[in-house]
């Protein structure tokens, strides 16, 4: 487990902030017109619950072993733990070696089967420590994982 725990209030309050407020969310429109222009294609996942119809769209450059840019569109279809853990992560992994990303996704994994993990660099993803106890809340976070594995990854 991690050291770095925050508070109920704390963890809300996070949450809250990187749903309402992303700073790596963009309409897809422009998600498609960066595509086009940075050549580089967009993914589009959907979350496996059947009873959820989360969706997001992600674009993520790599260059020379590098996450060079993250964006994600969400166009209103996906839900509030979604956004806040896609805008962590895009946010986090801009100018981080691809190594170290894949590193952290498999912690954050682990983190979510109640695993020992270890999340070193990536802290504000702790605020979803607690989903286990909530199955049906994984997939939230889970949609983003598989996402951004799939763009980097594969």
């Amino acid at each position: 487990m991690s050291n770095l725990s925050f508070d109920k209030e704390k963890k809300r309050q996070i949450i809250l902030e990187n749903f309402s407020n992303p700073t790596h969310e963009v309409s897809l429109v422009k998600l498609k017109e960066i595509s086009n222009n940075l050549k580089v294609p967009f993914h589009t996942f959907f979350s496996l619950n059947t009873g959820c119809g989360d969706t997001i769209h992600l674009l993520i450059q790599q260059k020379n072993n590098f996450v060079e840019l993250a964006f994600f569109a969400s166009e209103q279809q996906a839900c509030c733990l979604t956004v806040a853990a896609t805008n962590i992560l895009c946010h986090w992994m801009e100018n981080k070696k691809m190594e170290l990303v894949k590193t952290e996704i498999e912690n954050m994994e682990k983190m979510l089967q109640k695993q020992n993990y270890q999340l070193n660099n990536c802290s504000q993803i702790e605020v979803f420590n607690d989903l286990s106890q909530f199955p049906q809340r994984i997939e939230c976070v889970n949609l983003v994982l598989r996402g951004v594995k799939k763009c980097l990854f594969n």
